[in-house]
């Protein structure tokens, strides 16, 4: 994912059935969830509101309302 003039990469894996996870290296971000879109989405997501904005991550209330969770995040 580009944002300006850097690139943010998107990782995702499969652990198990239902459970996927998606990295974002450059910011030190994990995000869990039960699908591969829903968890891709969200890094996006939270990459914008981190780059492209300038502001934190989303609240504990819209990672509950979105069935994923933040697992680590950047200083």
């Amino acid at each position: 994912m580009r944002i300006g003039d850097k690139e943010y990469e998107i990782l995702v894996r499969r652990q198990g059935e239902a459970v996927y996870s998606a990295f974002c290296p450059q910011l030190e971000l994990i995000v869990r969830g039960t699908a591969h879109q829903q968890v891709e989405e969200k890094m996006k997501q939270l990459i914008m509101e981190r780059v492209g904005k300038g502001e934190n991550a989303a609240t504990g209330e819209d990672q509950k309302a979105s069935g994923t969770s933040i697992v680590g995040d950047a200083p």
